[in-house]
């Protein structure tokens, strides 16, 4: 999708990990982490979206629109603005965020999350002061983070080692490649050999059919995938048998039926500027699709993919994100046109929704493709980018009675043409800013891999590492580091409590043993910060800080003591800390 804004830019005896980023946070952010099974913000059963409900199978625990509930066994902290609240836990403290609208799939204001336990064990109980990892409580598995080579030139010398190893001032551990195939079925990209030589996953996605498959005529500017009830089917059964011919033919780990089905590139439009290969799919398409595509690819032993929206919020609702830098077209570009425009779903702006949308020819896919379980059953992974809001939504209510029940992957985001974080740059501000995206969308979101776009680019922030010819490498380069590198794939994420300050954005995981836990934080913090952090069900005695700010980049300190299952985190002004914790 970043290819969408520019393309002329050119095609944790237990040993603990903690991460803490000091970055822009929302109030409402300074709990700690995502909506998890036990907890659902919601989209309605209709296609649209209701009220938040948080539900604990550890307490009691529910929250109506406009008030604060709290728990039995456990200090619970919430706060309302006016709208829903999901509120906390038994058997741990724990501290909720707010949101300012009367609920959807994820009613949150920019940042916001959403804590739940999932077994209600490893609280401290009573009333925590500073910081509480609670590693009995887990999440999501980590797959692993990654960077996309698809629809990108070049001859693939990279700096592999760097890019997927762990050795090395300039490593980040990266876990997973993903590449490109075109309307003829081959590859575009390149790395799959140096990146599975070292040990990652390949992934895949398509970004148009043969124009003569299409309605367009043409695989660039969008266009809709010839139906069966245009065709009899020809188009389904050639591109699906292509797609998954491909994907045997390089052994790939998944693939995605269809690369932002939600988007289409339109020249003239500021938000999506030039032509390059966009297929659009309605919900009802998609649901139709996967039923075909994707037992070809599970015959071929290939994980499926899909609907890999480019817009996190197209899953949940037919809302568009909104927060374009271009003064005259604030709104993301809308081709299904839906006409409706929020960073947050409510059922209030679904309703504002044009009634073709809300009658399955718009976006929303996770509700229609759970309403078909045919459809539902035909995918293994939920794809999805992060791109226009610039955040995640969580896991909403009335689909699986709000548990997930597949992983989440956010397998394509970068700083694009026409919004915020748009660059070039290469600073600690635009590194805090991604850092913020990751935390997103694990912790909200509950993603179990993420990835970046391109490892370079010549005029914006769509390349990770590298802007045009020079050498340096960009801030967000380490920034993802401090997470690709420190959170490991096999790690569970975990919940945090107690975070209360506003420019902290704290997050957790632990080694599938429990003898490493990772702690991923945000703030926007111009000063340092000398936060208490309390390893509940820990036994390390020491952490190794790693730290990047505008002058250090994964730069190893000195180790500070745990006593009593707590040590002193001090995080510097704008910067991004993991500690590795012995």
């Amino acid at each position: 999708m970043a290819i969408r804004r520019n393309l002329g830019t050119h095609f944790l005896s237990a040993s603990v990990c903690f991460v803490v980023a000091a970055a822009c946070s929302d109030s409402s952010d300074s709990s700690d982490t995502g909506g998890g099974p036990g907890s659902t913000t919601t989209g309605n059963a209709t296609m649209g979206a209701t009220a938040v409900t948080n539900t604990s199978s550890a307490a009691n625990v529910t929250s109506a629109t406009g008030s604060a509930t709290s728990t039995t066994g456990a200090s619970t902290v919430t706060s309302t603005s006016a709208a829903n609240t999901v509120t906390g836990t038994s058997g741990a403290n724990m501290v909720t965020g707010s949101s300012s609208g009367t609920g959807g799939a994820a009613s949150t204001t920019a940042g916001d999350t959403v804590t739940s336990t999932t077994d209600g064990g490893g609280g401290t109980g009573g009333v925590v002061n500073g910081v509480t990892v609670q590693t009995a409580q887990t999440r999501q598995n980590i797959q692993g983070f990654g960077f996309n080579t698809a629809l990108k030139g070049g001859n693939g010398s990279l700096p592999w080692d760097d890019l997927f190893g762990l050795e090395g001032p300039n490593a980040i551990g990266m876990s997973i490649l993903r590449v490109g195939m075109n309307p003829q079925g081959n590859l575009t990209g390149f790395g799959i050999e140096e990146a599975r030589s070292r040990g990652a996953k390949i992934i895949g996605s398509t970004w148009s059919p043969p124009g003569e498959c299409k309605t367009s005529g043409t695989t660039q500017n969008g266009g809709h995938l010839i139906t069966p009830d245009e065709d009899g089917g020809e188009c389904y059964e050639m591109w699906s048998d292509r797609i998954a011919a491909f994907a045997d033919e390089y052994d790939l780990y998944a693939m995605s039926i269809a690369n932002e089905a939600d988007f289409k590139s339109c020249p003239g439009t500021p938000v999506c500027t030039v032509a390059y290969d966009t297929t659009e799919y309605t919900a009802k398409e998609m649901v139709e699709w996967v039923k075909v595509a994707g037992p070809k690819l599970r015959a071929v032993d290939v994980k499926v993919i899909a609907p890999e929206a480019s817009e996190w919020t197209h899953v949940w609702s037919n809302l568009s994100g909104t927060g374009s830098i271009v003064e005259e077209h604030p709104h993301s570009s809308d081709p299904l046109e839906c006409g409706c425009f929020s960073n947050e779903i409510t059922a209030e702006l679904e309703a504002t929704c044009a009634e073709h949308c809300k009658n399955g020819d718009g976006y929303d896919y996770g509700h229609w493709l759970w309403a078909d379980q045919e459809a539902w059953n035909a995918f293994d992974i939920l794809g999805v980018h992060e791109y226009d809001a610039q955040r995640a939504y969580a896991w909403p209510a009335d689909v699986n009675e709000g548990i997930r029940d597949r992983e989440i992957w956010q397998t394509e985001m970068s700083g694009v043409s026409h919004w915020p974080e748009e660059g070039p740059s290469a600073t600690i501000d635009n590194g805090v800013a991604v850092a913020g995206w990751i935390h997103s969308a694990l912790t909200v979101g509950e993603a179990s891999a993420w990835l970046y776009w391109w490892y370079d680019a010549s005029s914006n922030n769509e390349g990770l590492a590298v802007i045009g010819g020079s050498q340096e490498l960009t801030k967000r380069y380490f920034t993802f580091g401090n997470y690709s590198k420190f959170i490991r794939p096999g790690y569970l994420m975990v919940n945090v409590a107690g975070n209360t300050n506003d420019d902290l954005q704290i997050s957790a995981a632990k080694s599938e043993d429990g003898s490493t836990v990772v702690v991923v934080a945000i703030n926007k913090g111009s000063a340092a910060v000398e936060e208490p952090i309390t390893i509940s069900g820990g036994t390390a005695t020491s952490c190794t800080p790693h730290v990047t700010s505008a002058s250090e980049s994964l730069a190893e300190g000195t180790a500070v003591p745990v006593t009593d299952g707590v040590f002193t985190a001090s995080l510097g002004e704008m910067s991004v800390t993991s500690f590795v914790c012995n």
